[in-house]
């Protein structure tokens, strides 16, 4: 009987060692191939064939959610129009209506939160008719966009937020973490 000769298993294992150098090269490699399919998606994302759609399902699924709020809001804006008011259609980030006039100014001083120069109610912009700044309107614009994600409960969330700053012996304003999102906003013009 003829025997097979015996070949140096530890040799054959060698080849298979786990090897930091080896373990490098995978990462190295999942890294590149995560990278390249990053890439891809973020250039397939900016096409404008892709991108311009889902801006706009976005932007139409946050006017929908946040419509009752909207609808106060146009409440709020039509005696404002009525009694020579302006109304103009904002475009950017997000679509707000700018609503400004005699009966706005009266609304604002007489707010009772106290005097302000704007406020937005889903996406009604109502504002000072003379003291509207590129600042401020950046500000609401900020708040149409937090009512566009947060819909209905958007009321709620503002109202809570500023009672957790209450609590903790914060202002309640000043401390809302909507208007601290706001006011950072504010900072990127």
């Amino acid at each position: 009987m003829h025997e097979a000769p015996i070949q140096d298993l530890d040799s054959d294992l060698d080849t298979f060692k786990f090897t930091p150098r080896r373990a490098a090269a995978q990462v190295s490699l999942r890294h590149l191939i995560k990278h390249r399919m990053l890439q891809t998606l973020q250039r397939l994302f900016q096409s404008p064939l892709i991108r311009l759609p889902v801006s706009w399902t976005g932007t139409l699924f946050g006017i929908v959610w946040a419509s009752p709020l909207t609808a106060v809001g146009l409440a709020l804006a039509l005696p404002i129009v009525v009694f020579s008011g302006h109304a103009q259609l904002i475009r950017g980030h997000t679509l707000a209506l700018l609503v400004r006039g005699k009966v706005a100014d009266f609304m604002l001083q007489r707010h009772p939160f106290g005097a302000m120069n704007a406020m937005a109610i889903g996406h009604v912009v109502i504002a000072e008719k003379s003291g509207l700044s590129s600042r401020v309107l950046i500000h609401e614009l900020a708040h149409v966009r937090q009512a566009a994600c947060w819909g209905p409960f958007f009321p709620f969330a503002y109202l809570a937020s500023s009672a957790w700053a209450a609590l903790r012996g914060k202002n309640a304003y000043w401390h809302n973490r909507f208007e601290v999102a706001a006011r950072k906003a504010e900072k990127h013009f």
